[in-house]
């Protein structure tokens, strides 16, 4: 998938898909798709335009569900040939719409964009939906919006979506996104404490950068060098053993390979319990072992 920053001239022709994008839900997904679809009629390349920072941070708001990393991800599995990234800053947010429609076409060979109901652009947001089909007539390219996505009668937002991270009700967020929530991270050392209990783990850091979820033991699954294992994952703390640091720790079932400084990808499926602190080793090892059958009995046992 080819990827280059907003300005970058490219030639080919190509169905570009606008939006915010700060994760990528069901929503989202039906965009692209649709986008994908017509350039393939129009034998173009399909391209998204996302943000490489998080625009919340500058208006003061929570921060995104995923950083652009964790959205390219993502879009490699839905068909997009290209991303195009912008940096949102003050002199971002000041743009004209009509200076950010030239920017776009002044660069890009422009087929068609396919936009939301509800998208805007430029400073203040005074560009439309309206506004871009007037801009595009005269340019002479197609616009298609595609209407977006609800739940129980009310508009899917990046705000619903946050609400369930907070309680760690990735169950419920999974049906929402194009596929489950995920973290990736490099394979770190730390204190063997899993290990030597019969639990070893795979320890990767929290990114700061991404809307934090609940702290709480998880039922995951980990992609390692292209292949998937079942895998539970410790969210948050660590209280038995006195470390309060957060981090999130993954015992992968049935595997053995040394994983220290490999990139791994989590995915979340369901919140199994809080943490807690044990009053000995030997209570978490059985909780442990209760939570790994949890897990073999929700995934199936061969899927080991």
């Amino acid at each position: 998938m080819k990827t280059f920053e907003l300005g970058t001239k490219y030639s080919n022709p190509i169905v570009l898909s606008l939006g915010f994008f700060d994760c990528i839900h069901i929503g989202h997904k039906s965009l692209i798709q649709t986008a994908n679809k017509i350039a393939k009629d129009l034998g173009a390349e399909s391209f998204l335009m996302t943000f490489s920072n998080d625009p919340s941070v500058l208006f003061g708001k929570s921060k995104q569900i995923y950083t652009y990393e964790d959205r390219v991800e993502s879009l490699k599995n839905l068909g997009v040939n290209g991303v195009i990234s912008a940096h949102f800053d003050e002199k971002f947010a000041a743009i004209e719409p009509n200076e950010f429609l030239k920017l776009l076409v002044g660069t890009l060979n422009i087929k068609c964009i396919v936009v939301g109901a509800d998208y805007t652009f430029g400073i203040n947001a005074e560009g439309d939906v309206d506004y871009l089909k007037k801009f595009c007539n005269v340019a002479g390219i197609r616009v298609e919006v595609v209407p977006f996505a609800c739940i129980n009668g009310l508009k899917l937002s990046t705000r619903n979506l946050k609400s369930l991270l907070e309680v760690g009700n990735v169950k419920a967020l999974d049906a929402y996104l194009s596929e489950p929530y995920f973290m990736t991270g490099t394979v770190t050392h730390a204190k063997h404490n899993g290990t030597r209990m019969g639990f070893p783990t795979a320890n990767i850091n929290q990114n700061p950068d991404r809307f934090p979820l609940s702290d709480g033991v998880y039922a995951t699954k980990v992609v390692v060098d292209g292949r998937e294992y079942s895998s539970m994952t410790n969210v948050g703390a660590k209280p038995t053993f006195n470390d309060f640091l957060p981090t999130v720790e993954t015992h992968i079932m049935g595997f053995y390979d040394d994983l220290y400084g490999k990139t791994v990808k989590i995915k979340f499926y369901e919140r199994i319990r809080d943490i807690k602190a044990f009053d000995s080793i030997e209570e978490l090892r059985v909780q442990l072992t209760k939570d790994e059958q949890h897990v073999l009995k929700l995934f199936g046992a061969n899927e080991l």
